[in-house]
């Protein structure tokens, strides 16, 4: 939702697999429900979709956004797809942003293998922090470059 209304021209695409042992409440319901109570309903598209194999062109989003979630896909490999899949629908010249509460270094390095410019990342403080510091949030960014 805050994402929609960063982009008050623009549309925000979500895209879940709604399930709920990853966060409980999770489902296209609820979240439906939100973007109503938000008041972006008209600018908020929500599709069932695994983030391993996005079902969108290639160069489709000027920002990706994902945020405490590929860290929920169990294997290295799935995580690297996530990456990838992020990495491809991402448009000439649009930015990346993942936050994260683990393997954030894999993440920047797969985007740098990729050919992303601007790949950094950094701890996003005390207030991300889930149960201490060992379990801390990170952002990571890149931009796809152009041509």
């Amino acid at each position: 939702m805050a994402a929609a209304k960063w982009v008050p021209l623009g549309r925000a695409v979500g895209v879940d697999l709604w399930r709920s042992v990853d966060q409980s409440g999770n489902t296209a319901e609820a979240t439906k429900r939100i973007t109503d109570l938000e008041g972006v309903a008209g600018r908020v598209e929500l599709h069932t979709g695994d983030m391993t194999a996005l079902e969108f062109p290639d160069g489709t989003f000027d920002v990706v956004l994902s945020s405490l979630a590929i860290h929920n896909i169990g294997s290295a490999e799935g995580r690297q797809h996530a990456v990838e899949e992020a990495a491809r629908v991402l448009r000439p010249g649009g930015r990346l942003v993942i936050v994260d509460i683990m393997h954030a270094a894999d993440y920047a390095q797969r985007l740098t293998s990729l050919g992303l410019s601007d790949v950094a990342q950094r701890p996003l403080g005390w207030r991300y922090w889930y149960g201490g510091p060992w379990l801390a949030a990170r952002l990571v960014t890149a931009r796809r470059p152009v041509g």
